[in-house]
């Protein structure tokens, strides 16, 4: 078993990608991070209400704001998470939800604390 310490670093999210898709513009990187931090709360939130209310259509949106999110930052397993869920809800698979919505949810605690010390990275 790997300890998450040693994962590589593209397992959560990869910056190389993030830093070549801004073109190494790093105040715009910096403040996609930030916007990043300051909405992503909101839109989790969103998704576990859609997932505790059971109405796909509602998880369907959801999960598609975060998947696109977490795709613009190349966050590909919590995106990958989210657009498994995201599948979920447009198949309509309520039981499956849950258990779902805390596979993003773990990617996406992982992700923050990334996240966190590469904004203090490119501040620099």
């Amino acid at each position: 078993m790997k300890d998450t310490d040693k994962e590589s670093p593209n397992s959560t999210f990869d910056p190389e990608e993030l830093l070549a898709r801004v073109e190494n513009d790093r105040e715009l990187l910096q403040d996609l991070l930030m916007i990043f931090k300051e909405e992503f709360p909101g839109h989790l939130q969103a998704l576990r209400e859609a997932v505790e209310s059971g109405e796909g259509k509602r998880v369907v949106a959801a999960a598609h704001a975060l998947k696109g999110m977490l795709s613009n930052l190349a966050a590909t397993q919590a995106a990958a998470a989210a657009a498994k869920l995201e599948q979920l809800g447009r198949n309509g698979e309520v039981s499956q939800f849950q258990e779902a919505f805390a596979l993003v949810e773990t990617n996406a605690l992982r992700l923050l604390p990334k996240l966190e010390a590469y904004i203090a990275e490119v501040h620099k």
